[in-house]
C-alpha cells in the first residue's frame, strides 16, 4: 500500500507542486523569524559579554535610583572604599551617557537618531594593552577642550584631527565644539562595536558635562583578583556598597544590558509569525481543494484498492502519507528560504548604515522543529477531511463511474449562519465596550466572522458569481466558463475563500489607516492654530535630556509676521498612585487659546502655584472635580499636592494634567518638548520656518514644519505602516492565486474528456482559452469582493473601538483603494489562467475523447 500511494504521488507531482508552494511560504515566515531574531539576538550577546569580558563585578545605582531626575553618584571616597576590599584587583570608574549627538562637518546636521550616540570620560586606565579600546592614530585627549572620536563616528561625521566638531549633549542649551586629537578603534581592529557612535573626553570634562561636578561617576568596574569568582566579589563588597546602588556580576550586567532587546527581538519574532499564520491558513485552503479534486479524479483507482482488500484505515493513511511526504518536502525548502531571507535581512539592515555586531547565521534546533513541525502539521490538517472522503467512495459506484450528487449546502449555510451571527455579537461587545471584555470580544470576533464568511462562501457563488458572471459573458464559450464556475460551488467558494482572508486583512487594515490620516489631518486643521509646529522625535518616555530650551522659542516671537509661541514641557510622575503619567507644564492662558482648549467647568487660567486643570476623560476617571487635590511623585523635590482648578474637554492635542509653566522646575529637566508657533494672516510661513529652523539649530531631535509637512510626517508614518503590512500580506495573496491556477490545472485535468469533446465540435482554441480566462476571472473577483466586503466591515468596527477610546476621531474609507484591489484582482484572475487556459486549448482532440 505504500508503494502504491508513493507512485500515486510521483505520478501526480505537478499537481502537487503548487499546494506545496503554499506550505513553502508560510514555513519561510516560521524560519526567517525565529533565525533571524536568534542570530541577532546571538550577536549582541556576544557583543554585551565582549564589552563586559574583563568587569568580575558592576557597581551601579539601582532600579529604584535610576528612577529619579537625579540618580546618586559615585565618589572618589565611594571607589578608594571599593577598592580596600579584598579581592578587588583595580576599579575603573564610569563616566558616561548617552544622547550626545555629533553634527557632520560637510552640512553642519547632526547624526540622525537611531544607534546609540554615546559619550564617555577615557583616562590613562583606558588604554592598557589588553583593553577594548585603542589609540589608532593622533593621542588621547589630555585637555578639556579636546576629544578623541571613533573611527566609525569619524567617518560618518567627516571629522578628522585637527577639526573642530560640535556635539549635541543633553540638558544643555547649546552644542559646544571641541577639537579632535586622536581616533580610536575597538579591539580585533574593529571601527564600532554595533553601529554606534562614540565620543571620548576627559574625565573631568566627562563629569562636568554628564553630571555638572568633577569628582563623581555614575557607575565603577572591578576587575578581580586571581582564583576569585565573579560572585565571591559580589559578597564581598556589598558591606562597601553606597545608599542607593547594587553590585552585579559581569554575567549578570551584560544579561542586563541585553534584556532590552531581547524584548524588541521577541515582538520581532512574533510579528514575523503572524504573518506565517495567515500564510499558512491561506495555504490550508489551497491544500484542502487540491486534496479534495485529487481525490475526485482518483476515484476509479480507489475503489480499485478497496475492491482488493484495502481496508478504510488504508487508503485514509494513504492519502494521508502524501500529505506528510508533501509537507517534509515542503517543509525542507521553506527551512531554506527561511534561513536565505534571515541572511538577506541581516545583510540589508548592515548595508543600510546600521553596522551590526560580529556574528554569523544561528539555526536553532527550535527553529528546526517549529519549522517542519508547523509545515507538516498543516498540511496534514487540511487533507485529513479529503482523506476521510477518500475512504467512504462507495467502491461498485466508483468502478462504474457513477457520479455522486453533491451535498446539500444547507447544513453548512445554516452553521455559517450562526457562527457569522455569533461573530456580529462580539463585534457589537467590543463596539459598545464592556468593561475588561473589549479586546477579547473583538479579537474572537474579527476570528469567527472570517470562518463564518468562509462557511456562507458556497452559498454566495450563485447568486454573488453567477450575477459577476453576466457581465462577462459575451458568447458561447465564455457563457461555459461561466456555468464551469457554478458547476462545483464548493470548490469554487474554497478557491475564492483563500483570497478572500488575504483580501480582507488587506482590506481592514487600509480603512484603519485611512481613518487615521483623515483624524490627523483634522485634529491638527481644527484644534490648532499654530502655523508652525516644533517637535522632538523621542524613542522613550521623556527624560529630561530631550527637547530645546524654551528661550530659543521666545527669540521667535521677534521674527516678523509672529504673534504667538507656547512652548510645553512633559515628564513622568506617579499622579495619585498611577506610575508612569504624564503630565505637562506650560503657559496655560496661552494654551487656552492655541490648543483651543474648551472649559467644562472651573477656570483654565488658574492664578496658583500649585493650582492644575485637568481634562473630563481623567476628571472622570479619577473621580476629580473642580477643588480636589491629588498628589504628585515628581522627579525633583518628591511629593506634591495640587488641585484641579479647571476642567477642559479632551481633545486629541490636548489630554491629561497640565499645570502652570513655573512647575517646570520639578520635572526631570529643563527642556521643552513641543513648541506652537501663529503668524499673522498673510506672514510669509516658509520664511518664518526657515528662521525658526536657525534658531533650533543645535537640538538634533528636534524638528521645525509648517502645519501641512506635520500633517505630511505624521500620515507618513501611517503610510509607512501600512506599506509593511502590505508587502508582507501580499504573499498570502500570492498563496490565494496560486490556489486559483492549482485549481484551474487540477480542473482541466478532470475535465479532459469534457474539453475534447468541446473541440470535437467546433470550439477553437481561443474560445477553450477564454472559457479558462472567465473562470479564473470569477474566482478571483468573487474572493475578492467577499474579502473587500468583509474588510471594511471589520475595519469600520476596529476604527469605531478606537473612536470610542479617542484615539481616532472619524471613520474614512479609501474608496480608491478598495476599487484598485478589485481591477487588481480582476487582472491577477485573467494572468492566473494563462498557463491552465494554454494547456488546455494545447489537449490533443483524440486523446482526449479517449482520456480515462
Amino acid at each position: 500500500m505504500l508503494r502504491a500511494t508513493l507512485k500515486s504521488l510521483l505520478s501526480r507531482k505537478l499537481r502537487l507542486v503548487l499546494s506545496g508552494f503554499a506550505i513553502i511560504l508560510g514555513v519561510m515566515f516560521v524560519a526567517s523569524a525565529f533565525v533571524l531574531t536568534d542570530s541577532l539576538g546571538g550577536r549582541f550577546e556576544q557583543l554585551f559579554q565582549t564589552i563586559n569580558k574583563d568587569v568580575a563585578v558592576q557597581v551601579q545605582a539601582n532600579d529604584e535610583s535610576r528612577e529619579q531626575a537625579t540618580p546618586p553618584l559615585l565618589t572618589e571616597a565611594d571607589l578608594d572604599r571599593l577598592t580596600e576590599v579584598d579581592g578587588v584587583r583595580a576599579i575603573v570608574g564610569d563616566a558616561s551617557s548617552d544622547g550626545l549627538t555629533p553634527f557632520r562637518k560637510e552640512n553642519g546636521k547632526a547624526l540622525p537618531p537611531g544607534a546609540p550616540h554615546l559619550g564617555v570620560g577615557l583616562g590613562s586606565d583606558d588604554f592598557v594593552a589588553e583593553s577594548l579600546l585603542r589609540v589608532v592614530e593622533g593621542r588621547a585627549a589630555q585637555a578639556d577642550s579636546e576629544v578623541t572620536l571613533t573611527r566609525y563616528t569619524a567617518e560618518q561625521t567627516g571629522h578628522k584631527i585637527g577639526d573642530r566638531i560640535k556635539i549635541y549633549v543633553p540638558r544643555s542649551a547649546t552644542s559646544p565644539e571641541w577639537t579632535v586629537v586622536g581616533l580610536l578603534e575597538y579591539s580585533g581592529g574593529r571601527a564600532t562595536l554595533g553601529g554606534e557612535t562614540m565620543v571620548g573626553f576627559t574625565v573631568p570634562e566627562a563629569q562636568r558635562l554628564f553630571y555638572g561636578t568633577t569628582g563623581v561617576f555614575g557607575a565603577a568596574q572591578l576587575q578581580a583578583d586571581p582564583g576569585v569568582s565573579q560572585e565571591t566579589l559580589k559578597q564581598r563588597v556589598a558591606s562597601a556598597m553606597p545608599a542607593g546602588f547594587e553590585a552585579l556580576t559581569g554575567e549578570e550586567a551584560a544579561e542586563e544590558q541585553s534584556s532590552a532587546l531581547k524584548q524588541l527581538l521577541t515582538f520581532v519574532n512574533w510579528f514575523f509569525l503572524g504573518f506565517a499564520l495567515i500564510a499558512l491558513l491561506v495555504g490550508m485552503f489551497l491544500i484542502f481543494n487540491t486534496f479534495n479534486i485529487i481525490i475526485a479524479q482518483r476515484s476509479r483507482e480507489l475503489a480499485l484498492l478497496r475492491a482488493l482488500g484495502a481496508s478504510w484505515r488504508q487508503v485514509t493513511g494513504s492519502v494521508l502519507v502524501e500529505a506528510v511526504v508533501v509537507g517534509v518536502i515542503a517543509s525542507t525548502l521553506g527551512l531554506g528560504a527561511g534561513i536565505g531571507v534571515a541572511a538577506g535581512l541581516q545583510a540589508l539592515v548592515s548595508a543600510s548604515g546600521f553596522p551590526l555586531p560580529e556574528g554569523g547565521l544561528t539555526v536553532s534546533v527550535t527553529a528546526i522543529v517549529a519549522s517542519y513541525l508547523v509545515g507538516v502539521v498543516m498540511t496534514v490538517i487540511a487533507a485529513l477531511i479529503p482523506a476521510i472522503r477518500a475512504a467512504g467512495v462507495p467502491p461498485i459506484a466508483a468502478m462504474r463511474d457513477v457520479v455522486r450528487p453533491d451535498k446539500s449546502l444547507r447544513g453548512l449555510t445554516i452553521t455559517g449562519g450562526v457562527v457569522t451571527a455569533l461573530a456580529v455579537l462580539l463585534l457589537v461587545v467590543g463596539v459598545v465596550g464592556v468593561e475588561g471584555l473589549t479586546a477579547a470580544a473583538l479579537g474572537v470576533g474579527v476570528l469567527l466572522a472570517v470562518v463564518g464568511v468562509a462557511l456562507l462562501s458556497p452559498a454566495l457563488t450563485r447568486p454573488v458569481a453567477g450575477t459577476l458572471g453576466r457581465l462577462v459573458t459575451w458568447g458561447t464559450a465564455t457563457g461555459i466558463g461561466r456555468r464551469n464556475t457554478l458547476r462545483n460551488p464548493r470548490r469554487t467558494a474554497v478557491t475564492a475563500a483563500a483570497l478572500m482572508v488575504g483580501v480582507t486583512l488587506v482590506s481592514a487594515v487600509s480603512v484603519i489607516g485611512a481613518s487615521l490620516k483623515a483624524s490627523v489631518t483634522d485634529l491638527v486643521e481644527n484644534n490648532l492654530s499654530a502655523a508652525v509646529i516644533v517637535t522632538t522625535a523621542l524613542v522613550a518616555p521623556p527624560s529630561g535630556k530631550e527637547g530645546f530650551d524654551p528661550a530659543r522659542l521666545e527669540r521667535a516671537a521677534q521674527i516678523p509676521g509672529v504673534t504667538r509661541t507656547l512652548s510645553t514641557h512633559a515628564t513622568v510622575v506617579d499622579l495619585d498612585g498611577t506610575p508612569n503619567s504624564f503630565i505637562l507644564a506650560t503657559n496655560l492662558p496661552t494654551a487656552q487659546a492655541m490648543l483651543a482648549l474648551d472649559e467644562q467647568d472651573g477656570t483654565l487660567t488658574p492664578t496658583g502655584e500649585n493650582e492644575a486643570i485637568v481634562d473630563d476623560g481623567t476628571a472622570e476617571t479619577k473621580g476629580w472635580r473642580v477643588g480636589s487635590t491629588f498628589v504628585v511623585d515628581m522627579p525633583v523635590g518628591g511629593e506634591r499636592t495640587y488641585t484641579v482648578a479647571g476642567i477642559y474637554q479632551r481633545t486629541p492635542v490636548a489630554s491629561g494634567v497640565m499645570m502652570p509653566e513655573s512647575q517646570v522646575r520639578y520635572f526631570a529637566g529643563p527642556l521643552a518638548l513641543q513648541g506652537f508657533v501663529q503668524v499673522a494672516d498673510g506672514a510669509d510661513i516658509s520664511a518664518v520656518t526657515r528662521q525658526i529652523e536657525t534658531l533650533m539649530a543645535d537640538y538634533p531631535l528636534v524638528s521645525v514644519v509648517d502645519q501641512a509637512t506635520f500633517i505630511g510626517q505624521q500620515t507618513a508614518a501611517v503610510d509607512q505602516l501600512l506599506a509593511i503590512f502590505y508587502v508582507l500580506l501580499a504573499l498570502a495573496v500570492l498563496v490565494a492565486f496560486l490556489g486559483i491556477v492549482n485549481t484551474l490545472v487540477l480542473s482541466i485535468y478532470e475535465r479532459t474528456r469534457e474539453l475534447g469533446l468541446l473541440r470535437a465540435v467546433g470550439m477553437n482554441r481561443r474560445q477553450v482559452r477564454r472559457m479558462v480566462r472567465v473562470e479564473s476571472l470569477l474566482m478571483a473577483v468573487f474572493g475578492c469582493l467577499l474579502g473587500v466586503g468583509l474588510g471594511v466591515a471589520l475595519g469600520v468596527t476596529v476604527t469605531e473601538v478606537l473612536r470610542n477610546a479617542e484615539a481616532i476621531t472619524m471613520v474614512a474609507l479609501p474608496y480608491g483603494q478598495l476599487v484598485g484591489f478589485v481591477v487588481a484582482a480582476a487582472l491577477a484572475g485573467v494572468v492566473a489562467a494563462w498557463w491552465p487556459a494554454w494547456r488546455a486549448s494545447r489537449l490533443n482532440v483524440l486523446d482526449a475523447i479517449s482520456y480515462e
